[in-house]
């Protein structure tokens, strides 16, 4: 589990000794979750920080009328949860679903933010460490936020598609989502989301294959 751990954003520059000392002075514990169960449970679970140890989960927030918002997807080593729990919220606003056998690891971020009993040295690193975790997702939100200021589907997906080749540097990329991820993800119905696309690769806008995307080269 150290070797995770010191792939994550909280970790980062921490070697094994210092990691094994602070999950001992952060009282951690491992659970695991089955496919399809929620590790956060929207208006139920109380805060916490968790961390993938192994297999993939994803961050959803449903509205009032039953439509689900795809906020993003986790993989190892990704942290979640911290933004509501520095919030002191008594409930998560957001579910927190394993799309996969999980394994987490589950912090209270009092206990982060909070000197530690021994006051050891390398506490500091891991409060600096969290907070630019925390800008850094800010970041992504807004990002998504940006894509759903586009009032139609395809301004919306024409901002996605062409964001995403921007940060693969190509023409072709692939993108982290099913097509029925991304309508979530992009707030449109999947179906008119598909028939958009389709209009879109006969204009030569675009082609795609599953979740590989290929953008034309300009002229």
């Amino acid at each position: 589990m150290i070797d995770i751990l010191k792939k994550t954003d909280l970790f980062a520059g921490l070697c094994d000794d210092e990691i094994e000392s602070m999950l001992k002075c952060l009282r951690a514990k491992a659970v695991n979750y089955e496919k399809d169960e929620f590790i956060f449970f929207a208006g139920k679970t109380k805060p916490a920080v968790g961390i993938i140890i192994a297999g993939t989960a994803q961050v959803i927030k449903e509205n009032y009328y039953g439509d689900l918002l795809i906020m993003h997807n986790l993989h190892e080593a990704d942290m979640f949860g911290e933004v509501y729990a520095g919030m002191e919220a008594d409930r998560v606003p957001v579910s927190v679903v394993a799309l996969s056998p999980c394994r987490v690891l589950l912090l209270d971020l009092k206990n982060i933010l909070g000197t530690c009993h021994s006051a050891c040295s390398f506490h500091q690193r891991l409060i600096l460490n969290l907070m630019k975790h925390v800008a850094e997702k800010s970041a992504l939100l807004s990002e998504q936020m940006s894509y759903l200021s586009h009032k139609t589907i395809r301004a919306r997906l024409e901002a996605y598609l062409h964001e995403q080749a921007t940060k693969a540097g190509s023409h072709s990329f692939k993108i982290p989502f099913n097509k029925s991820e991304l309508a979530q993800y992009l707030c449109v119905d999947r179906a008119a989301m598909q028939r958009e696309l389709g209009k879109m690769k006969t204009e030569g806008l675009l082609s795609y294959d599953k979740n590989t995307f290929r953008l034309p080269e300009k002229v």
